[in-house]
């Protein structure tokens, strides 16, 4: 062939990847449907979602027609198709890795068979995103940076297939820290929702999860996707594996959102720090007392604070609802409108930034123009609740703005794109920053207010020993008979280094208790052990492709370490003799008790006392957590009164305590839901519950982050 026409049939090559690529969502029918909605309560919010995957899948037929027929180029014929899918078969896709060099995702060639592509870490599952049986990215940075991952976009790959030789991709060096992505999805544990960690300097993307998530290790395998479904079984809290929880989906932010009420009312001078707010009379109800605030025939209650007059830092610290709401409501809608869109609440879509993965943009109304004319919805706003929504990402970037003197720098993934030599093309693709949201000195009020929140309001549980934490709690009421959204929002800062981290924890409970305690854990590790190396969790696979990166379990580290000056239970009189053959359990953990007791009576999770105290009446059931083999059931020497201890064969163990009754014996071996015990009040225990612990074998996990909702 003379090189002119091997040149033009080249060009169509590359031209028909090309076009392979804009077809992404071609695969998606496979493996995205109903369940891969975004979590909503807006019937609004959910039809603007289902219009853009209608979008993506229009613009699929367009690429389908393309393919098939008639195109500028011609009708392409099959020899230059099947050149196409043999050129991609011979691309080796480049490699992706972390900020410190720990490889993420890459091609494996086995000798014999197809190539694989192998993910180490799949809780990034939302981030990397995964590739198709062609090997070309369908989401995520595989899809964004598929022209570059193929070396599509090198002159140098196009003049080595002339000459036959091998092709290459460029690699991704991201701005990812495996150790705080670890962490991150440790405390997220098993809970839905998601999770954000941003350098508060740059915005470089330090840590994303969301939960439920998938293994792209396994998204071409047969029956995968289908198996998460059923496995689900409907339940809201499980559904929707591959909708981004901390950038695409959408919920309403609570209280967490007074932070942009906060600096819109005090950018425009609307409110000073001066400012004090009269509550008025106290009213008294059936569930406690309260304040309202009365707007157009709707009461806003109030019941977070007793004071009857708070200063404005002390309103935001204490989360008051009636002084947020007068701001919301006194605030000129325009206003509102206008700093509310500073952030992309409800902007239009050409207005939204481009980012790396894909992002929902929240929203502020369902309609702008009621909004406008509404003062009761403009209060509730105020609080962070009416018609809001919103996701982690958006959250965190208010914070982020706050942090850096009222300019934005927008969240990125990717440092640089080198090529196969290590050479680098192209640093920081999407780096770019957003000025003049807010005046720095509001920037700086607004900061030094998140700062109160944690040091004298409702976001002490977000302190860390030597850091300098701000933030700001939410409990986002979501009707009905559901738990509300808990949040928590803040930035945590050292000399060296400081970070803005959001939190969303789906149906938990209050932020305070729930969200702000995670955000401890996960501010420590990222300010204090960054770049800290993590356990390999998925296996090489072997020269027979016979593995495919299944993924192995893996120990989180204790919140709370063994106290070895003391007496472990299990090293005590009454412990099973062992040498029991002990399956590995689920690695997940079901509620011990009946929903009505799952609620706290006693002492919480702490160093002294490290298991939760559960208020059950004498004679209640007590269930295994997770299946295992009994490794302890007696009377303790340690205070623990009639106890027992399951051993879940993954290093886990589960330890229920001050049993009336022990309704199993050593070397039982135990389901999910099966009964052990009955509750009581025996040994050291100053009245009726149950005493429950999660065990590694270095110490005590806490058990509100990996038991589902109540």
């Amino acid at each position: 062939m003379k090189l002119e026409n091997r040149v033009w049939n080249l060009g169509n090559v590359f031209v028909l990847i090309l076009v392979l690529l804009s077809a992404r969502i071609v695969y998606w029918p496979l493996v995205r449907g109903n369940d891969l909605l975004p979590t909503v309560v807006s019937l609004t919010a959910a039809q603007r979602y289902l219009d853009m995957i209608h979008r993506e899948q229009e613009e699929t037929q367009q690429a389908v027609d393309v393919l098939t027929g008639d195109s500028a180029f011609g009708k392409l014929p099959q020899p230059v198709i099947q050149r196409t899918i043999d050129l991609m078969a011979h691309i080796t896709r480049g490699t992706i890795l972390d900020r410190n060099g720990r490889v993420l995702a890459y091609d494996f060639q086995p000798t014999e068979g197809d190539r694989e592509r192998i993910y180490n870490e799949p809780s990034l599952a939302h981030v990397l995103g995964y590739v198709s049986g062609l090997r070309i990215g369908l989401v995520g940075l595989e899809a964004t940076y598929n022209e570059s991952l193929l070396g599509l976009d090198r002159l140098d790959s196009q003049l080595n297939e002339i000459t036959h030789q091998e092709l290459f991709g460029s690699d991704l060096i991201l701005t990812i820290d495996s150790n705080v992505q670890r962490k991150a999805e440790q405390a997220l544990g098993n809970k839905p929702g998601g999770i954000v960690v941003l350098d508060a300097k740059t915005g470089a993307v330090l840590a994303m999860v969301s939960n439920p998530g998938f293994d792209p290790n396994r998204v071409l395998e047969p029956g995968y996707i289908q198996g998460l479904e059923d496995a689900c079984g409907g339940a809201a809290e499980c559904s929707g594996n591959f909708i981004n929880r901390a950038a695409q989906a959408l919920y309403p932010p609570g209280s967490t959102f007074k932070t942009l009420t906060l600096l819109a009312a005090l950018d425009t001078g609307q409110v000073t720090p001066e400012t004090v707010f009269d509550f008025g009379d106290l009213i008294q109800g059936p569930n406690g007392n309260y304040y309202v605030y009365s707007v157009d025939g709707g009461i806003i209650p109030d019941p977070n604070h007793a004071e009857n007059k708070l200063n404005l830092a002390m309103s935001y610290a204490k989360s008051a609802n009636a002084a947020f709401a007068r701001i919301g409501d006194e605030m000129p809608p325009n206003i509102f409108m206008d700093y509310a869109a500073r952030f992309f609440f409800s902007v239009l879509p050409e207005k939204v930034p481009s980012f790396e993965i894909g992002y929902t943009a929240p929203q502020l109304a369902n309609d702008l123009n009621v909004f406008a004319n509404n003062n009761l919805l403009q209060a509730s706003t105020g609080i962070g609740q009416g018609e809001l929504l919103t996701n982690p990402m958006s959250m965190a970037m208010i914070a982020l703005a706050v942090m850096n003197d009222g300019n934005l720098p927008l969240p990125y993934f990717v440092q640089e794109i080198r090529d196969p030599d290590g050479q680098v093309i192209q640093t920081q693709p999407f780096n770019q920053t957003i000025p003049n949201l807010m005046s720095p000195q509001t920037a700086r009020t607004v900061k030094e207010m998140m700062e109160t929140v944690v040091a004298q309001g409702s976001g002490k549980n977000a302190a860390v020993a030597g850091l300098m934490v701000g933030g700001k709690t939410g409990t986002a009421q979501v009707g009905g008979d559901r738990l509300p959204h808990a949040w928590f929002l803040g930035f945590a800062e050292s000399e060296e280094r400081s970070v803005v981290i959001a939190v969303m924890v789906e149906n938990a409970g209050e932020g305070h208790t729930v969200a702000a305690p995670l955000f401890a854990q996960i501010a420590d590790v990222a300010v204090n052990h960054l770049g800290e190396p993590v356990t390999e969790i998925v296996d090489a696979p072997t020269d027979s492709g016979e593995a495919s990166g299944a993924t192995t379990p893996t120990l989180p580290p204790p919140d709370i370490l063994h106290d070895t000056s003391k007496l472990d239970i299990v090293d005590g009189p009454g412990t099973c003799q062992g040498g029991y053959d002990i399956p590995p359990g689920l690695g997940s953990f079901l509620w011990p008790v009946d929903p009505p007791f799952r609620k706290l009576v006693g002492d919480d999770f702490i160093p002294r006392h490290p298991g939760i105290d559960l208020g059950t009446p004498p004679g209640s059931a007590v269930y295994a957590s997770d299946e295992g083999v009994v490794v302890f059931a007696n009377w303790s020497a340690v205070g623990y009164g009639n106890v027992v201890v399951l051993d879940h064969g993954n290093g886990f163990r589960t330890l229920y305590a001050h049993l009336s009754q022990i309704a199993t014996s050593c070397g039982a071996f135990l389901q999910p839901g099966d009964l052990l015990g009955l509750s009581g009040s025996t040994g050291n225990s100053s009245g009726p519950h149950l005493h429950y612990e999660i065990r590694v074998p270095e110490g005590f996990l806490n058990p509100w982050t990996w038991l589902p909702p109540p």
